[in-house]
Order: structure tokens, then C-alpha cells, then sequence
């Protein structure tokens, strides 16, 4: 059977930068079909940074090509980088990738860029801006934040506090997918919360100052094809 080909006008698509996983162990870049296949089905053009080495020169060459950039899920950020020795329960952490995404999520900020940041993306984005994690939630959470179910499916509830949020959404609660044991201790200065699970948890933060600048701890890019939600929250991220 041949494979049917996709046709795409890449011309007329909005570049959206994407910051994905690296595989130090294995030198192997990733990013899951479910990021590129959003963006796609919602007419933008994803392009992978070559997460292989820091340069703040290449990072400021792809923001500065891109519309938007979004950071994806991943492994554990390192203490270091907001001032705390590392506890029992704290999981695997990639250093090189911590010290690129830093490095870039500040200067997507600097140059005035979209930002969608997922799952480890939000805690990225905390950290660049001097806020600080729980390292591990389980010993602090009354609810379960790791799910055993599919992706696509929500698990727990959130609470819609924050201005922007309540614009994209229209609800004061909605369901979201969970996989994460890391989250937001104290939240960066000139940051608002805009979502929070029903035990405290934060789950999203912006940043006022600029059109969209957003995290979030969930994996919206499971969910968008089927939840009207979480698409939302991607088309709002795209809108120039």
C-alpha cells in the first residue's frame, strides 16, 4: 500500500520553535508526534531545535526565525539552578538541557516571543525567572498527579484563577491530564497563577507583560484533538 503523501502550503504557516527531548546517554534528539501533529492541525509550521550543544548564539538565531517557541515535557530540573540541594525523591535530570532551555526561555522572553511551556516547560519557566519547585509533590499532595490512564483523557480538575485563562476558557473548572511528580514551589516574580488543582498544586502561570507567555503542567497536546479545552489553549498560543 502507498503511502498517501501529506500537502502542506509550508509558506503561508506561522514557525513555531520547538524544545524538545535529548537523549544524552544515546546523543538521540525527540519530540512527540503529538506536539508536531497540533501544530500542524492548526495550521503552523514546527521546526526542532538541534538540542545537541549550548549556544546562545544558535538559540537566539531559531527564536529570532520563529513566531512562537514551546517547550515540551521532559526530565527533572536540577536544584542548582534555584538555589536548593537536591532531596530524596528528586528523578533523572539532563544538565545540558537545563542550561539550553534557561537560556532560552529567557531569551524568547527578551525578544518578545509567543511561549507555550509544558509539563517540565512551566517549571523551566519558573525557574529562568527565579521561582523555585517542589521536588517531589508526591510527599505533599493530597491527589494524584501522575495518572494511570491514556493521555487523552483528563484526571483531575483544575481551578481557573488567573484573567487570561478565564478569557481562553470561559469555565472556573476544567479537566486536565497529569503526568508529573515536580511542580511550582514559589512562583517567579511578575508571574500570576492562572490555574491551580483542587490541593494547592499551581498548575499554570503567565507573565502580563508580554501577549502570551504561558505554562502549564499539564500535556495539552494530548488532549486537543478531541478537547475543545486544550485547543483552545493552543489557538490562543498561535494568534498573532
Amino acid at each position: 500500500m502507498e503511502i498517501e503523501e501529506l500537502k502542506i502550503n509550508w509558506a503561508s504557516l506561522m514557525n513555531v520553535l520547538i524544545f524538545g527531548g535529548f537523549d544524552a546517554d544515546n546523543r538521540k534528539l525527540y519530540v512527540m508526534n503529538e506536539y508536531i501533529e497540533v501544530l500542524l492541525m492548526l495550521n503552523a509550521k514546527p521546526i526542532i531545535f538541534p538540542i545537541s550543544f549550548l549556544s546562545t548564539e544558535l538559540i537566539k538565531e531559531y527564536i529570532q526565525m520563529c513566531d512562537c517557541v514551546l517547550f515540551c515535557g521532559g526530565e527533572d530540573v536540577h536544584p542548582k539552578f534555584y538555589g536548593r540541594e537536591p532531596q530524596v525523591g528528586i528523578r533523572k535530570i539532563n544538565l545540558l538541557r537545563d542550561r539550553i532551555e534557561l537560556e532560552a526561555m529567557r531569551i524568547s522572553y527578551e525578544m518578545n516571543r509567543r511561549v507555550l511551556a509544558i509539563c517540565r516547560g512551566v517549571q523551566v519557566m519558573n525557574v529562568a525567572f527565579g521561582g523555585t519547585l517542589i521536588q517531589d509533590i508526591e510527599r505533599k499532595s493530597s491527589i494524584s498527579h501522575y495518572q494511570n490512564l491514556d493521555g487523552r483523557y483528563g484526571y483531575h480538575s483544575v481551578e481557573i484563577v488567573g484573567g487570561l485563562f478565564t478569557s481562553i476558557f470561559g469555565y472556573r473548572k476544567i479537566l486536565v491530564n497529569s503526568f508529573h511528580h515536580q511542580a511550582i514551589d514559589e512562583v517567579a516574580p511578575e508571574f500570576e497563577i492562572e490555574a491551580e488543582s483542587m490541593d494547592g498544586i499551581v498548575e499554570a502561570i503567565s507573565k502580563k507583560d508580554r501577549s502570551f507567555f504561558v505554562g502549564v503542567q499539564w500535556h495539552p497536546e494530548l488532549m486537543a484533538k478531541d478537547d475543545e479545552f486544550q485547543k483552545r489553549l493552543f489557538e490562543r498560543f498561535l494568534k498573532g
